[in-house]
């Protein structure tokens, strides 16, 4: 499952934040800038945060990501969410993404040649996947279901994060591409390598230097630290031009944007109490869901 960042902050001298380190209008070293960008992404390894996530390459936004490891984590978008709590998985779905496209799919069903126990089984899978109920599901069908070869939006939603995996938002995999930083106060401005990116993360874009050219190598970035020098913010801006199009020909994508909070204060998602458990025949429905 596919698996999103923020918007950008401007970091103005004189003002502060709540809880940041007051501008001071003067730049620190290039070095040490980039050291405390990096040492801000650590933060991340408490394994307690929240955060949300606009703009990532085929990930539909994370509107809130909960995160609480090992115990659990939930990550929830427009329509869609996911829940691991404990090793139990659990999902909110809207299968076909509108009423008007289930009545559709049911037409269709009907058409060709559905017989009254398939449609009542699909009407089954309906009600339990209308986007309002949670419902128990197995990882591994879901991880299936994904990776079949159809238009599914299971492709289009931020991953559930493996043992062992802390940096779910994905600001750390961001950080390591830094190639330049400069900071003023709590805020650190700079170039990263899009192409040190891992395409995996679905954050950028899987072929950068064949979308962007050498621009893809000196993509611009804002982060935001607290008074802490925890990363709380970081924000990536696509350059205005394509390689393949003639200056001025392209309208810039959003940035993409990350914001986290909650460091060693956010709890562990509670299971959904009675949630049924999906039959083996919705994976099959999830895998050619088209939206």
């Amino acid at each position: 499952m596919l698996a999103v960042a923020l918007a950008a902050v401007l970091g103005v001298a004189g003002c502060a934040k709540p809880g940041a380190a007051p501008s001071t209008g003067r730049t620190t070293p290039s070095g040490d800038a980039r050291a405390a960008l990096l040492k801000s992404a650590e933060a991340l390894k408490t394994g307690s945060y929240s955060f949300s996530r606009t703009g990532a390459y085929l990930s539909q936004d994370v509107q809130r990501g909960d995160v609480h490891l090992p115990d659990g984590v939930l990550l929830e978008h427009e329509q869609r969410a996911a829940m691991r709590v404990g090793d139990v998985v659990y999902l909110r779905y809207l299968l076909h993404g509108s009423a008007e496209m289930r009545d559709q799919y049911m037409k269709l069903y009907k058409q060709h040649g559905a017989t009254a126990a398939q449609l009542k089984d699909i009407e089954k899978i309906y009600a339990l996947l209308d986007g309002k109920r949670w419902v128990r599901a197995d990882a591994k069908e879901l991880v299936a279901a994904a990776a079949i070869d159809e238009q599914s939006g299971l492709d289009y939603m931020a991953p559930l994060p493996k043992p062992g995996e802390y940096d779910v938002p994905g600001a750390g995999g961001l950080v390591t591409a830094v190639t330049t930083a400069a900071r003023a106060g709590d805020t650190i401005t700079g170039t990263l390598d899009a192409t040190k990116v891992d395409p995996d993360l679905n954050l950028l874009f899987s072929d950068p230097t064949h979308l962007y050219g050498p621009a893809a190598k000196t993509m611009s970035y804002q982060a935001v630290l607290d008074g802490q020098g925890r990363l709380t913010e970081f924000t990536v801006t696509m350059p205005g031009q394509l390689a393949s199009e003639p200056a001025g020909g392209h309208e810039p994508e959003p940035p993409l944007v990350i914001k986290i909070s909650g460091y060693g204060e956010t709890a562990a998602p509670t299971a959904p109490k009675d949630a049924p458990v999906l039959p083996p025949s919705a994976y099959e429905m999830l895998s050619r869901d088209v939206d």
